[in-house]
């Protein structure tokens, strides 16, 4: 074989491992398509461990203002799994963007409807969901670290040079001209090369845990070129899309030559990389391109913000059309004077008994142990997050103003700061009380046995008078209590309501359903004793708690 034969069966093995690559990647989006399409509605597997939510926290670490649902209301609703159960998503933008909208529960009505329109075209257009989600797919995520801090860590290279870089590569030009003339300069060129070899390794690893996030910006750059494709969009689809393309305009000569840059150890791949890898350490072509490319980024840092939210909104919109065929009882809410739900659901109850209240006034909650209070609380307070953030309610109907939300339910002592439960709990219902007497929405907030922290005469004294005084405030308030006391004081600034129990063959049976009116029963020491306690304690504690309800009959508290 002469070279000429050569040179054509290397053009025909390229081509040859060229359409082998493309059939492979056909074959891979053509199987994603699939189970896009068959998964559809199917809850996802994702856990949330502490690395991940380093992760996907990033955009909402980046917004964290007053202004959103703040950590001590969303870690009493359990939302870090309920975002596991509402994370649909399928690229690193899409996950931090939904992380970050669950928090915002801010949003004016307008941009709630906006959100709606989204989730609605592609429950209508299932072709153009699907060449979304493929595409997202192909995005995927950003190697190891959230997109927020692919944005954020520009700052950290702000002082970053390549003065030297470009100085030494132009000692090239000097000892080229004097080895082709006398070849007297091969010297020169030969100790510029070994300079530029040996510098390379270290500046190298200065940019290194960088590389993957231009790698992430330019896969975010070509997945909004590709949305060109999108067909048939409504305005409001359009209207995101746009946005897009005005940052994507802005960001794309930033790519250019960007091939050089290479994210990983140099060897591999084809010969033609190897030789590559040679004139990047000889050159630094590839440290002078990424200066170049992170002068670049750092002066339309706005625009890689809005590339990425933008991104991450349409991820998050498509997850939220999905979420939705998880469930059937799902409504779409709607604004309005008066707190009302019908039905609402608990998202992590696999069985959930719905409940429906309309809080024209402040409600408080009565009832036995574990009966349902708490998760009633949770099921008020979650359901307006979710109106508020990915408009999708758990329940029949949904009607209310828009809120601030605030909740008190799971306390505990802070070994940290060395606060006690006391402590913690008026630290927690002061930040209630600020946000109420501050201009704006009405807040809503749920609380869980006010000052359980101290002893009785003083908890029902004080927590009396900061119900009462919320209930006079711009707020709505849903409290549960054991203090039967607080039914009587606070008999007309409330609505009262209670859930209760029923004992049936040595055995007992919570309905969980929503009562009008005051709890009348008792079964902490009933409790005790189906578990098996030692008679005498329970007889004990029985013939006591009758004695102390009859001393306190004869000698009630008034205030």
């Amino acid at each position: 074989m002469g070279v000429q034969g050569f040179i054509i069966f290397i053009i025909i093995a390229y081509f040859a491992v060229c359409m082998i690559i493309w059939q492979r990647n056909r074959s891979q989006i053509r199987a994603f398509q699939d189970t896009v399409r068959r998964n559809h509605g199917v809850r996802p597997l994702r856990e949330l461990d502490e690395t991940r939510r380093k992760w996907v926290s990033g955009l909402w670490r980046h917004f964290q203002g007053p202004a959103l649902l703040d950590e001590t209301t969303w870690n009493d609703l359990h939302m870090d799994r309920i975002f596991e159960t509402v994370n649909h998503t399928y690229s690193a933008a899409g996950e931090e963007y939904l992380y970050y909208l669950l928090h915002h529960a801010d949003q004016s009505e307008e941009e709630l409807l906006h959100f709606e329109s989204l989730v609605q075209y592609w429950e209508k257009h299932p072709d153009d969901r699907v060449f979304l989600q493929t595409n997202l797919w192909q995005l995927g995520y950003s190697g190891g670290s959230s997109v927020a801090d692919c944005i954020e860590n520009l700052d950290l290279l702000r002082n970053f040079q390549v003065r030297r870089d470009v100085f030494i590569n132009l000692l090239y030009i000097p000892a080229i001209i004097l080895t082709a003339v006398s070849g007297q300069g091969f010297l020169l060129l030969l100790c510029v090369m070994i300079v530029q070899i040996l510098l390379y390794f270290r500046k190298k690893a200065e940019i290194q845990p960088f590389l993957s996030s231009f790698a992430y910006f330019a896969k975010l750059i070509a997945f909004v070129d590709r949305l060109g494709k999108l067909k048939s969009a409504e305005p409001d689809v359009w209207e995101e899309v746009d946005r897009l393309f005005q940052a994507e305009k802005k960001l794309k000569p930033m790519l250019r030559g960007s091939s050089w840059l290479k994210d990983g150890s140099l060897g591999g791949g084809t010969p033609v990389d190897g030789i590559m890898d040679y004139v990047r350490m000889c050159t630094h072509a590839d440290i002078i391109q990424f200066y170049r490319m992170l002068r670049y980024a750092y002066g339309n840092q706005d625009e890689l913000w809005k590339l990425a939210e933008g991104v991450g909104r349409l991820d998050a919109s498509a997850s939220i059309c999905a979420y939705r065929h998880t469930r059937q009882d799902w409504c779409v809410p709607a604004v309005g004077d008066v707190f009302s739900m019908t039905n609402g659901r608990y998202p992590l109850i696999k069985e959930p008994v719905g409940n429906s209240i309309t809080g024209e006034k402040p409600v408080l909650l009565t009832g036995s142990n574990a009966s349902g209070k708490s998760t009633f609380l949770r099921t008020v307070a979650v359901n307006a997050v979710f109106a508020q953030t990915i408009h999708t309610c758990l329940c029949d109907s949904y009607t209310a103003p828009l809120y601030r939300i605030y909740s008190s339910l799971s306390l505990k002592d802070d070994v940290i700061s060395g606060d006690s439960y006391y402590m913690v709990e008026i630290k927690t219902m002061k930040r209630i009380l600020d946000s109420v007497q501050l201009p704006g929405r009405p807040v809503l907030c749920v609380l869980d046995e006010v000052l359980r922290g101290t002893n009785t005469p003083e908890r029902i004294s004080a927590s009396s008078q900061i119900l009462r005084w919320l209930s006079e405030q711009n707020c709505l308030c849903f409290a549960a209590t054991h203090d039967l006391e607080l039914v009587d004081i606070l008999r007309t600034e409330f609505a009262h309501y209670h859930f209760s129990e029923s004992f049936t063959d040595g055995d007992v049976r919570f309905p969980y359903q929503l009562k009008p009116g005051r709890s009348e029963s008792r079964n902490a020491i009933r409790l005790l004793r189906l578990m098996g306690y030692p008679k005498e304690v329970t007889n004990a504690a029985e013939e006591l708690c009758l004695k102390l309800l009859e001393d306190k009959k004869s000698d009630q508290i008034r205030l």
